[in-house]
């Protein structure tokens, strides 16, 4: 945006967009401190006083949902939400302007077919309410057309002031193209069967992304095109489906478990459990990638997020490595590959999304996920010694009387981490009721004990938090409706039938299936293909003759592998940014690291006992 050198009748534009922008950050704090205080007081009444509060959970929904879609529309205006623009990205010349404007003009589409299918929801809505408090089911909803209001301010003063009149036009041009297409709808007028409704809706998706539409706007994108094309589906269905998606009370966990983990950061915890992951394991050689591997591991299990573990962990250690010699390539592939444990070790949030979506327990599987995501670090730190040996890196070598000073300062982090999974495998708090109680926690660490967080920076931190979580549960809404459309249209199904009609061997059904999700998972974020693809194929699992709690751990293995794997890669993009290096050369460095995993994979499927041996011991075997 070059708002700067804006014409004078834009500037009002610009300011409405800024002052809307303030009110709205404003409002994601009050309201993310507010279900957190209603969470927190439903913890205290239920295991303090022994008398739950009926209405605490419902509350704290509301609240939520405002929330969440208020850090929707600031992500918009502030660039956070996730893109790829891969073609973007190659083209020149005069085509690079061109796919910028349909970009641009397609996010307007879909912003302002959300926005009216909104509106024609209300009255929908209107008619269900709240068991305990018996509000109508308006009072959360109507944040989605305020949000959608929001972003279509922004959009228009991003058009407003783009780089050229023609830019600006083309850019409306394809945004009402796109919604009258969309409304009219297309399925009335024009019968799109077989292969070219395939071929349009692969468009419909990979399109918008490829040129540069957030991730969550290109399935909204592709959804919404789905209901244009059967022509059927009514058009309020959209913001229902994008609603309903985030109604559940375990996704309260997801930014109070980042914005503890960016706490934890910013007052030094993080820097603490990093100097003890180095007393540990400093000395082997190479020990500066070791301990980025260890503190990767400790973090990943206190933030719940690939990618606020990544950036987290890497803007302290990077750095550092790059200082001790280490080539910035190989900086940049490692913290790409151990951000990937923000995947697959409680409480990560793919956990807690798949749990939510499979209907398992979050206890067996955050159990199930532990063994193998040791092993998985385990691996990384193999790797690291056999680079660092081959190019003589420096061990780190710690006095011992470090070793107890260094103990000491860790343990307020460990003890975070202790209150998560211990909470959760104990079966003391549900994930949301460990979201608040961290949260709390760490609050009192970052606010009272070490002083390195007053108002202004935890205020901040709360934005910068909200970004994080608005991108992520606005990927969660539109997977949901993107996964509602799939099911109406059985494509999920059909391609799971194709994959079981190949053979019924059991272990040439896994070798597919893995081979599919990480393929998936290369393209896609781990919430779109965990609502809209998983459920058709767990049939196929279960006549695999696997536990859904040990397909949750080889599933969030394969995403590992893609979250690592371009043309996505989202850690290793985030990391290569920290790292200064070219993204080309971080890919070549990371391969060994894809590899280790496909091994680590491999035995995790060959040998259940690592994942279920444990949840097994606290819980027992699973009934069958």
């Amino acid at each position: 945006m070059q708002d700067a050198d804006s014409p004078a009748w834009v500037r009002p534009l610009v300011r409405l967009s800024d002052g809307l922008d303030t009110i709205t950050e404003a409002a994601y704090v009050v309201l993310t401190a507010s279900f957190a205080v209603v969470m927190a007081l439903g913890v205290f009444f239920r295991y303090v006083l022994n008398d739950s509060l009926a209405w605490s959970d419902e509350l704290g929904l509301i609240l939520f949902a405002w929330a969440t879609f208020l850090s929707v529309a600031t992500c918009y205006l502030h660039d956070k939400h996730f893109n790829i623009d891969l073609l973007l990205r190659v083209l020149s010349g005069a085509w690079r302007p061109r796919a910028a404007a349909l970009a641009e003009g397609l996010s307007g589409g879909y912003i302002l077919a959300l926005l009216v299918s909104s509106l024609k929801g209300l009255p929908v809505v209107a008619r269900a309410h709240t068991d305990a408090l018996q509000l109508p089911l308006t009072l959360p909803y109507a944040a989605i057309p305020v949000a959608a209001a929001l972003m279509l301010v922004h959009w228009l003063r991003r058009t407003a002031t783009a780089p050229s009149v023609a830019a600006g036009v083309a850019r409306i041009v394809v945004m009402l193209a796109f919604f009258v297409t969309v409304y009219l709808p297309l399925g009335h007028y024009v019968a799109v069967t077989g292969g070219v409704r395939i071929a349009l809706l692969v468009l419909a998706l990979a399109v918008p992304m490829l040129v540069g539409v957030p991730v969550a706007f290109s399935l909204g994108l592709m959804a919404t095109t789905y209901v244009a094309v059967f022509g059927t589906i009514p058009f309020h269905t959209g913001a229902l489906q994008v609603f309903y998606g985030i109604e559940v009370l375990a996704f309260l966990a997801v930014p109070l478990l980042i914005l503890s983990g960016m706490l934890m950061h910013i007052s030094g915890i993080a820097q603490r459990l990093v100097d003890f992951a180095q007393a540990l394991v400093g000395r082997i050689r190479g020990g500066l990638a070791a301990s980025d591997v260890v503190a990767s591991l400790i973090f990943a299990d206190i933030s719940g997020s690939a990618a606020s573990d990544t950036a987290a962990i890497g803007a302290i250690m990077i750095p550092a490595m790059k200082k001790r010699g280490y080539s910035a390539a190989f900086c940049a592939a490692l913290q790409g590959a151990s951000g990937t444990l923000g995947l697959m070790f409680p409480p990560a949030i793919t956990l807690l999304l798949y749990a939510v979506a499979m209907n398992v327990s979050v206890s067996r599987l955050f159990a199930a996920s532990l063994v193998p995501g040791v092993l998985v670090a385990a691996s990384f730190v193999i790797v690291s010694y056999v680079h660092a040996r081959r190019n003589g890196y420096p061990r780190e070598r710690v006095a011992l009387r470090e070793l107890a000073p260094r103990t000491l300062g860790a343990l307020p982090g460990l003890f975070a981490a202790v209150i998560v999974v211990g909470g959760i495998l104990g079966g003391v708090f549900t994930p949301a009721e460990a979201g608040v109680v961290l949260l709390a926690y760490v609050l009192l660490l970052a606010m009272a004990v070490y002083r390195k967080a007053g108002p202004r920076r935890v205020y901040r931190a709360t934005i910068e938090a909200g970004y994080i979580s608005g991108m992520m549960l606005l990927l969660v809404s539109t997977s949901a409706f993107l996964a509602f459309v799939l099911a109406y249209d059985d494509v999920a199904f059909a391609l799971a039938d194709a994959v079981g009609a190949v053979t019924r061997e059991r272990w040439l059904i896994l070798v597919l299936l893995n081979i599919v999700f990480i393929v998936l998972g290369m393209f896609l974020e781990a919430a779109p293909i965990i609502f809209g693809f998983l459920p058709s194929f767990m049939p196929l699992v279960a006549q695999a003759g696997v536990d859904p709690v040990l397909w949750g751990v080889i599933f969030v293995i394969n995403m590992g592998i893609g979250m690592l794997t371009p043309p996505v890669a989202l850690t290793l993009y985030i990391s290569t940014a920290i790292a200064e290096v070219p993204f080309g050369k971080a890919v070549r460095a990371a391969v060994p690291f894809m590899a280790i995993m496909v091994i680590d994979l491999f035995l995790v499927a060959s040998y259940p006992v690592i994942a279920t041996w444990l949840p097994n011991l606290l819980f027992g075997a699973p009934a069958h």
